[in-house]
């Protein structure tokens, strides 16, 4: 070993906190995490999900053998272990928190090397109950890898699809090719693969993602494959089957594919593949990048942004490191014959440089020497900066490396989607955000991606200086919508929830105060192509918000519809503060209150012209009203 090799091994064995002041600090050992993957053959899985919902990303890991535990984020400082009813028997290929039943928390799917799956149900208060056996999800003996959620049939509930990976298959029948799933409600499955068009091929498919390619309002499914099957791309046909167009946009690669990485690294608002490769995979010229169109198609363009790493390549990850509005690239290495891969950190330079790519300095990342394979993204300590965890073979543990901000004076901001026609969870909802620059960036939500990784469900978007514009929320169901920072408080700097068919009800009640029988409320009146707005007053008659309101209005309803669907509802709760003395409730106290109080003069009940409290209206009521004279609210 050479004098620098051993200077760099020496290095990547201290822990992080050592690593002089590097942006990113391995901070696992501080916060109390420990996490190995001693028997682990290809990786084990990785989720980053808030499953709990408490704010504060979670890390569930996977392993070979013994109980199941996640990592409960303590509000960014620690992790504690709370152990899962779930006894692994081989080495965990997925792990994917997601509500299932969409009754409002997550549940836990999983799936090991073996075929063998589970589902663990939340009941909440970290309470779980093994529900594997009704599910009827698959168990058939076999080999497995990573996982995905979306929904086939846009009927609010996600469906799963599993990969299989055999490289001796025993019969090339059902149990040693992929499976889709659809989800019946209840928790409940159905194998539908070979009514759907999905039993098609007989490959070694590593992992699947699912997003509306097309855009044609179905959700798609890409798979990749190593060795020698070309990866495919399942085109949703909106009858429930799907068809393989993988040739037709230029997808149909044939190489060592271990990871499936969606993003939008040149900003021009297409989707674009990131997958990694080994030497001798394919043409031997290293890992793909897809760059993406407006037609659907793809270009392969690694060397032109010097990505055609040809290196033995595992799990990437897209993500915008310095907030400066593109995103960089992690990747993940372990060459089996050569231990100690380097871990590379790629910056985005951006469109000055035409997108192309360098490894971040020492200051930023210090290589990390290790048999890493699978990497996963959150903000774990909320500092607007995103961090990552990367999930090691052998005797490297768990690295948890945190992001301490870079000194450009860049903000972010967090979106996270809740649906209500969509699927709750919202994934295969596509996410654009504008600044005032211009700039959109385009993302899709899931639930399983890159290599056997679950992403936090908050999307972290870079602002690079800029001001937020808007928000547009393209949701599964169809609706399209547009969040208007100011309207809905999205501030940089913290983690939104945005909710589907609430961009104009950012509020349940608003409040108003008037004093006055004459008053235009502000109702900050929205206006969308795209939904029907009614105004009611509490009387149920229709109000019109442009006019005065008046005392017989009462509050104000308005409901937003989206065809024959309420979408949200605001109701203007409206407290009438009118002047002493101010009887005929036009804002002012003067002669026009005069004849309603003599009109009133011997009143005893319920009188609204006693102005001095005494249960009657007398003439020390006028000496009430005649000092008020000329006092005014408008």
């Amino acid at each position: 070993m050479s004098i620098r090799s051993f200077l760099w091994l020496t290095l990547a064995l201290l822990p992080a906190e050592e690593a002089f002041g590097q942006v990113f600090q391995n901070v696992a050992s501080s916060w109390g995490v420990v996490q190995y993957d001693w028997n682990g053959i290809y990786g084990a899985a990785v989720s980053t999900a808030d499953w709990n919902d408490d704010g504060w990303p979670d890390i569930t890991c996977g392993t070979t053998d013994g109980a199941l535990r996640t990592l409960v984020n303590q509000q960014g400082s620690s992790f504690s272990v709370l152990p899962l009813p779930w006894l692994m028997q081989s080495e965990v290929k997925a792990l994917v928190w997601i509500d299932l039943d969409n009754d409002g928390d997550d549940d836990l799917f999983i799936q090991e090397d073996s075929g063998r799956c589970g589902l663990l149900r939340n009941d909440g208060n970290n309470a779980f109950t093994n529900v594997t056996e009704d599910s009827q999800l698959p168990q058939d003996e076999t080999e497995a890898a990573g996982v995905s959620f979306g929904d086939m049939d846009n009927d609010g509930d996600l469906d799963l699809h599993l990969c299989r990976y055999l490289e001796y298959p025993l019969s090339g029948g059902p149990t040693d090719r992929n499976v889709l799933m659809r989800n019946e409600g209840g928790l409940t499955f159905t194998n539908v693969t070979s009514e759907a068009g999905l039993d098609v091929h007989l490959r070694l498919s590593f992992q699947s993602l699912w997003w509306d390619h097309n855009g044609d309002g179905w959700q798609d499914i890409f798979v990749i494959n190593d060795k020698n099957g070309a990866n495919a791309l399942f085109q949703n046909q909106g009858d429930g089957t799907f068809l393989d167009v993988a040739a037709e946009f230029g997808a149909d690669l044939v190489m060592d594919c271990m990871s499936a990485t969606l993003g939008d690294f040149n900003q021009d608002t297409h989707q674009d593949l990131f997958m990694t490769n080994t030497p001798f995979g394919g043409d031997g010229l290293g890992s793909k990048l897809l760059v993406g169109s407006s037609a659907g198609t793809f270009q392969e363009a690694s060397q032109v942004h010097d990505l055609d790493l040809d290196r033995y390549c595992w799990g990437a990850l897209w993500m915008d490191v310095d907030n400066d509005a593109d995103l960089d690239l992690f990747v993940a290495e372990h060459n089996f014959l050569e231990p100690y891969g380097e871990n590379y950190l790629y910056e985005n330079r951006g469109p000055a440089s035409n997108y192309d790519f360098e490894p971040f300095g020492t200051e930023v990342y210090n290589t990390d020497y290790l048999n890493s394979h699978v990497v996963a993204s959150a903000d774990f300590d909320g500092n607007g900066w995103v961090d990552f965890v990367m999930h090691n073979i052998g005797n490297h543990a768990l690295r948890l490396w945190l992001n301490g901000g870079f000194e450009n004076g860049f903000e972010s901001v967090g979106v996270a989607l809740q649906g209500t026609l969509s699927n709750r969870p919202a994934v295969g909802s596509r996410i654009e955000l504008t600044t005032s620059d211009g700039l959109t960036q385009s993302r899709f939500t899931h639930a399983g991606e890159n290599y056997l990784s679950q992403e936090n469900e908050v999307e972290l978007f870079g602002l690079a200086g800029q001001a937020l514009e808007s928000v547009v929320v393209h949701w599964p169901s169809g609706l399209t919508e547009t969040f208007d920072p100011e309207w809905h408080e999205i501030h940089p700097m913290e983690a939104h929830l945005l909710v589907e068919g609430h961009s104009l009800c950012p509020d349940v009640e608003v409040s108003h105060s008037v004093c006055s029988d004459s008053t235009v409320l502000e109702l900050n009146v929205p206006t969308s192509e795209s939904f029907d707005v009614v105004w009611t007053s509490e009387t149920g008659d229709p109000y019109d918000p442009e006019l005065p309101w008046i005392a017989v209005n009462g509050d104000i309803t308005m409901k937003v519809l989206w065809g024959d669907v309420e979408l949200c509802h605001t109701t203007h709760i409206v407290e009438l503060n009118a002047l002493t003395g101010d009887l005929d409730l036009d804002g002012h106290v003067g002669a026009s209150d005069v004849l309603p109080l003599l009109s009133s003069l011997g009143c005893t009940d319920g009188c609204t012209a006693d102005l001095d409290g005494d249960q009657s209206v007398a003439i020390s009521d006028l000496l009430v009203l005649l000092t008020a004279v000329g006092q005014s609210c408008l």
